[in-house]
């Protein structure tokens, strides 16, 4: 009868812990980085996002939401400042468990404000598509890379906070 118990239990323990994600429903995590140059010359930029899982999509994944502010000083022989934020949204895959690792997706838009008096002033719309992970160290602390149409810059890696 012990044994059947203690059997029971252990199974009980690895079936919940290989059900679990790095991002759940009512997670907070944020991202600072720093983001490979665009066409505005080879100045990284200075990025931070942010986002909450809201909607899970069942064992396939779970939809977040958050928004991105990213700095660059741009350059085209003369240099000016230019300021992308906007919301975004994500989805995080869910095909696959692990407790390090996070892949997701995802898409929204921003308005880029850029200004040095010349040919790059004004306000403009731009779109914000990803593909995207996260590699964590522990729960509160890890590593993200983005690579896409995202913001100032194709690509960015920093540091990921969680809470």
């Amino acid at each position: 009868m012990k044994k059947t118990f203690f059997i029971l239990i252990v199974l009980c323990l690895g079936i919940s812990m290989q059900a679990q994600h790095v991002f759940t429903k009512g997670m907070l995590k944020f991202n600072a980085g720093i983001g490979a140059p665009n066409q505005f010359g080879f100045i990284p930029t200075a990025n931070f996002s942010g986002e909450v899982g809201v909607i899970p999509t069942g064992s396939v994944g779970l939809v977040a939401f958050g928004g991105m502010a990213e700095f660059h000083m741009a350059d085209d022989g003369n240099m000016f400042p230019r300021f992308y934020v906007g919301p975004r949204a994500t989805w995080h895959v869910h095909a696959f468990t692990s407790r390090e690792f996070d892949a997701y997706a995802g898409a929204g838009f921003g308005l880029v404000i850029s200004g040095n008096g010349l040919n790059h002033s004004g306000v403009g719309f731009s779109p914000d598509v990803f593909v995207g992970g996260r590699y964590m160290f522990s729960p509160g602390l890890g590593l993200f890379a983005e690579a896409g149409l995202s913001g100032l810059s194709f690509m960015k890696f920093g540091l990921t906070f969680g809470m």
